[in-house]
């Protein structure tokens, strides 16, 4: 299924959840210091698991990094 991820068309398979997809796009699985938001509306990290994601929904990851 294709999936909008941080504005680019992306396929996955039918079923991921959103910690499956954290995974694929290099996120740490302890999700810390990382936020993400389906359709607009933030998933709390505590949810990524069971949130089975649907085709074409709008996916926006953040991580925070350090820097100076």
């Amino acid at each position: 299924m294709t999936l909008t991820v941080n504005g680019k068309a992306m396929q996955v398979p039918a079923g991921t959840t959103l910690h499956q997809l954290m995974i694929m796009m290099s996120v740490s699985a302890a999700g810390r210091g990382s936020a993400a938001a389906v359709d607009g509306v933030v998933a709390p990290r505590s949810r990524w698991e069971s949130l089975e994601l649907r085709a074409g929904q709008h996916v926006e990851i953040l991580t925070a990094t350090q820097g100076g």
